[in-house]
């Protein structure tokens, strides 16, 4: 069994969010987390490959409780691409406090970049009320009352009053159903 190795980005803590700190789980980050842009702002950085000092934007993140992430992630042109789409507009204005899951994808040049992906929340379980009890004493109420009815008329109106919990008890339909017979007969 082979011993898990270090990667060296991952002891790299640059300014800006790496997909290798969100693989390590760098300062409470994760693979994959739902965050929201809540700012952004420019800053300088230096391109390895021109050799020179560039400009490049910043988005500083917050977690779903509002905490913020330790660090802004750059914003690059296939972080900006999706993050236009998603939105539905190309300013970074419109982007703020909208859920978006950031996570850590293979890249062949540099291990694991950040990127984002749309967030689809999770359908809560439907919470079904709790049922309300009838009491005894009051299915003895409303089976006197179907006794004391006069007419179908009567009974309907007292039917239609006592509800929908109370019509699916079944003393109480049985009640209702003889007085309704009693009803009929006394026509």
């Amino acid at each position: 069994m082979e011993t898990p190795k270090t990667h060296w980005k991952k002891n790299n803590d640059s300014r800006y969010i790496s997909g290798e700190d969100l693989k390590s789980g760098l300062n409470g980050l994760s693979p994959e987390m739902v965050v929201y842009i809540s700012a952004f702002q420019d800053a300088e950085t230096f391109d390895q490959a021109q050799q020179t000092k560039l400009v490049k934007t910043g988005l500083f993140l917050s977690t779903m409780d509002g905490k913020p992430v330790y660090k802004p992630v750059i914003l690059n042109n296939t972080n900006a691409k999706f993050l236009s789409k998603e939105f539905k507009s190309e300013y970074m204005e419109d982007w703020r406090n909208h859920p978006v899951i950031i996570y850590a994808q293979q890249d062949k040049r540099h291990g694991f970049v950040a990127r984002f992906r749309k967030y689809i929340e999770k359908a809560q379980p439907q919470q079904t009320a709790p049922k309300p009890t009838i009491s005894e004493g009051d299915i003895s109420i409303m089976v006197e009352q179907f006794e004391l009815i006069e007419d179908i008329a009567g009974l309907q109106k007292y039917w239609s009053a006592i509800g929908s919990e109370a019509q699916a008890n079944e003393v109480i339909f049985k009640a209702k159903e003889t007085a309704k017979n009693r009803l009929n007969d006394n026509k």
